[in-house]
């Protein structure tokens, strides 16, 4: 939660065009990644986040949604939908 309020701050002061999350959420609970997704979802407005989750309450206040996945012959397919 420290790192991930020193980057919004950073933001606050100096923005960047885009930010990548990797898994961020990943040790949050469920009402923290819940408040997390709403936050990015405010900030967004501001800057685009691509953010890499396995969390239905992250997913969920997306706008875009890719979804990769492997077939048997170890063929990787990406699938798009947009919210």
């Amino acid at each position: 939660m420290t790192a991930i309020a020193f980057i919004f701050a950073v933001q606050e002061y100096d923005p960047a065009p885009f930010y990548i999350f990797d898994e961020v959420d990943a040790a949050l609970d469920k009402k923290n990644s819940e408040q997390l997704a709403l936050l990015v979802k405010n900030y967004a407005k501001k800057a685009q986040y691509i953010i890499i989750s396995h969390n239905d309450g992250v997913i969920s206040e997306a706008d875009l949604l890719y979804g990769v996945s492997m077939n048997e012959f170890g063929i990787s397919k990406v699938t798009s939908l947009k919210i």
